[in-house]
C-alpha cells in the first residue's frame, strides 16, 4: 500500500467532507514530552526519578517524590529543518517549554511522608515547520490532472467533487466541449498531453502546537511507594498552508503554462484523558516505575479551503471568458467537527542511584496506534474508510529512553541522554523505517532553593511520500515521482525553579 504524504489523497475532501486521514491521527498521537530541561538532558527516561514537573504528564507518580514545594518556568528554542534533493528550509522560533508548580504537605504520620498536590503546562508537540518538495520532472503521462479526468469522466459538471474535480473544472484543467455538453458525454479533456515535459514542486507551510495542562496528586508512602494521578487537559492546534504545482517546461505550444493546487486546513480543539502511575523503590539504590495513560478523546473543530488555479498563454478553449493574464481558478471552503481518540500508552521504568553521585535512568513505552480512530456525532461510518487505513497502515511501537547524570559537587551536575521512537508503519510500508532517533546532553546548577539546568536536543527522522498516487478501475497507476524529506530539530532548553 502506498503511503501519501503531504498530499494525502486526491479525495482529500468527500462530497460529505471528511478531510482527516491517518497521517492525521498519527501526528496528534506521536509525542515527545520531554518538558523540563533537566529530563530533556536526560532522553526523556525519568519513569523512574519523579521529583521533576514533566513527570505529572509521563509518570504521575514523580509527583509524590517532591519533599519540597517548587515552582519552574521551562523556555525553548528550536531550530527545524526539512531538506528534500539538498533543498533545506529553516524555522526558528521561541515557545513555552513548561510551566507549573506543586505544593508539597506533611501529614501527621510515620508512613505518610509527603501528600502533594501540582499542576503543569507542557507542550507535547511543536508543528511548526516548512517545507520544499522539488523539483521532479516527468512526461504528461503522470499528472495530477489525469487523476481529476479519471474521477470526472462519466459525471456531469454539477455532479463533480466541489473540492477537487470541480475545482479543476472551474479552471480548465478540466474541458467538455459545447457539443459533449449537449450530447452528455461526460469524456472530459485536459490539457496536458503525454508529450508534455513537466516539473513538478510543492511548498507546506505548517504550524501549531499540542499541549498539555496536567493537574495531579500524589503521595509518598515511606519513601519506598510514590503514586499519582494526573488529569490531563490537551490543547491543540494544527495549521497546514501549501501549494503544489504542476509546469510545462522545454518547448511545447501548449497554451497551459502551469496549475497549482492550493490546500489551506485547520484543526483545534481540546481534550481530555487520565494518567495513573508509581514508583517504588524496594532498596534504596533501585527505582521501578509503571505508568498507564488513557487515549486522549479529543473534539475538534476544522477549517479547510481548496483551490486550483491555472495560467495559460491565450484562451485555454474557444468557448472561455477573457480574463487578466488569462488565468483561471476558483475556491471552495468548509468547516465542520469531528473526535479523535488516540492510542493508550503504557511505560515501564527503572533507575539506579549510585553512590548519591550518578544516575542511570531506563524508559520503555508501547503504543499501538492502530487504536486510533475517529468518529463524528450523527454521521453513519463517515471515517470507516480512513479508521480502517489506519489498522491496517500502521502497528504497535516500543520506544526506549535511556539517560545518565553525574554531580561533580553539590552544584553542578552534567547530563546526557538517547530516544528512540520506533516507527509507527507496518512492515511493506513506505515509511516502514520512519524512526526517530534523539541524542541530548546538558547541565545542571543547583543552588538549594534555586536551581538552572540547561539542554541541547537533537532530533532526526526521515519521511517518504508521493504527491498523489491513484489506482484505475482498469488497474493502471498514476502516480508522482516518489520523493523523501530529512527532518532535524535543534533545540535548547532552559529552566529555572524555585523549591520553597
Amino acid at each position: 500500500m502506498k503511503i501519501l504524504y503531504i498530499l494525502p489523497t486526491l479525495l482529500l475532501f468527500s462530497f460529505f467532507v471528511s478531510a482527516q486521514n491517518e497521517e492525521d491521527a498519527l501526528r496528534f498521537s506521536r509525542q515527545t514530552p520531554f518538558g523540563s530541561a533537566r529530563v530533556t538532558a536526560m532522553g526523556g527516561a525519568f519513569g523512574a526519578l519523579g521529583g521533576d514537573l514533566t513527570t505529572l504528564s509521563t509518570n504521575p507518580g514523580g509527583i509524590g517524590v517532591f519533599r519540597k514545594s517548587e515552582i519552574s518556568f521551562t523556555s525553548m528554542l528550536d531550530f527545524a529543518h526539512a531538506k528534500t534533493k539538498g533543498i533545506d528550509n529553516e524555522k526558528n522560533m521561541y515557545l513555552l517549554g513548561g510551566l507549573g508548580f506543586v505544593l508539597s504537605f506533611q501529614p501527621m504520620s510515620n508512613k505518610w511522608k509527603n501528600i502533594n498536590i501540582g499542576f503543569n503546562y507542557t507542550n507535547l508537540n511543536n508543528f511548526n515547520r516548512n517545507i520544499f518538495q522539488g523539483y521532479y520532472e516527468t512526461n504528461g503521462d503522470s499528472s495530477l490532472s489525469n487523476i481529476w479526468k479519471e474521477e470526472a469522466d462519466g459525471l456531469s459538471p454539477k455532479e463533480l467533487n466541489d473540492f477537487t474535480t470541480g475545482l479543476a473544472y472551474d479552471a480548465y484543467m478540466l474541458y467538455l466541449s459545447p457539443e459533449a455538453l449537449e450530447n452528455k458525454d461526460y469524456d472530459y479533456e485536459t490539457p496536458i498531453r503525454s508529450i508534455d515535459q513537466l516539473q513538478h514542486y510543492k511548498y507546506t507551510r505548517e504550524r501549531g502546537f499540542q499541549s498539555e495542562y496536567a493537574i495531579s496528586a500524589g503521595a509518598n508512602y515511606d519513601d519506598k511507594f510514590y503514586f499519582g494521578i494526573t488529569l490531563g487537559i490537551q490543547s491543540l492546534h494544527y495549521k497546514s498552508f501549501s501549494v503544489y504545482t504542476e509546469e510545462i517546461i522545454g518547448e511545447t505550444n501548449n497554451k497551459l503554462e502551469k496549475f497549482s493546487m492550493y490546500q489551506d486546513f485547520t484543526s483545534s480543539g481540546v481534550g481530555i484523558n487520565f494518567k495513573a502511575g508509581f514508583i517504588y523503590r524496594p532498596i534504596p539504590v533501585l527505582r521501578l516505575g509503571f505508568a498507564i495513560h488513557t487515549p486522549t478523546y479529543y473534539d475538534l473543530d476544522a477549517y479547510a479551503n481548496n483551490n486550483v488555479s491555472a495560467k495559460f498563454t491565450e484562451l485555454p478553449v474557444e468557448d472561455a471568458k477573457p480574463t487578466d493574464n488569462f488565468e483561471y481558478g476558483e475556491s471552495a471552503w468548509t468547516d465542520y467537527s469531528y473526535k479523535l481518540k488516540t492510542p493508550w500508552r503504557f511505560m515501564a521504568s527503572a533507575a539506579t542511584v549510585l553512590g548519591q553521585r550518578a544516575i542511570i535512568s531506563l524508559d520503555y513505552e508501547y503504543v499501538d496506534y492502530t487504536t486510533a480512530k475517529y468518529s463524528n456525532d450523527g454521521a453513519k461510518n463517515e471515517y470507516l474508510e480512513t479508521n480502517n487505513a489506519i489498522k491496517a497502515i500502521y502497528n504497535s511501537t516500543h520506544n526506549f529512553r535511556a539517560g545518565a547524570e553525574y554531580r561533580f559537587n553539590s552544584v553542578f551536575y552534567l547530563r546526557g541522554g538517547y530516544a528512540y521512537s520506533a516507527s509507527p508503519y507496518t512492515k511493506g510500508e513506505m515509511n516502514e523505517k520512519n524512526d526517530i532517533q534523539i541524542i541530548t546532553g546538558g547541565l545542571g546548577l543547583n543552588f538549594g532553593v534555586f536551581y538552572a539546568d540547561l539542554a541541547y536536543l537533537h532530533k532526526a527522522s526521515k519521511l517518504n511520500g508521493l504527491f498523489y498516487y491513484y489506482e484505475t478501475p482498469k488497474g493502471q497507476v498514476i502516480e508522482s515521482p516518489e520523493f523523501q524529506t530529512k527532518f532535524k530539530d535543534n533545540e535548547f532548553r532552559l529552566t529555572l525553579g524555585i523549591r520553597f
